[in-house]
């Protein structure tokens, strides 16, 4: 949370694990956003670098010529990520509620058909 906390200079991507990814501006900072599969993304260490706009040009321009030198990011942040959590019910709750509702169903036919007799 240190590195989030820290005011940085405006910065237009970040670069993890080699994939340039944008950074959003909130009102409490900037944020950045990795979605990928569970198996893409495995539990791991991850170096978050922050780049300003020309930062982001030199790395793309890295990636592409190997001849030309890496940039210095503005920032460095390391995130750990424990990996994929399955906790929680062996089964789906829609299941769950479609099982009660079909109990509340019955018991409502049942009562209704006992009225009627």
């Amino acid at each position: 949370k240190q590195w989030y906390q820290r005011r940085v200079a405006i910065t237009a991507g970040v670069v993890i694990g080699g994939e340039v990814l944008p950074v959003y501006a909130t009102n409490d900072g900037h944020m950045v956003t990795l979605v990928k599969e569970h198996s893409a993304l495995p539990a791991s260490s991850y170096s978050v670098d922050f780049y300003d706009e020309a930062g982001i040009a030199a790395y793309k321009n890295h990636v592409k010529d190997s001849d030309v030198a890496a940039p210095t990011p503005v920032h460095s942040a390391s995130v750990n990520h424990p990996g994929v959590s399955k906790e929680g019910l062996p089964i789906q709750t829609e299941f769950i509620v479609m099982v009660a509702s079909l109990l509340v169903w019955w018991g409502a036919n049942s009562i209704k058909a006992k009225i009627s007799e």
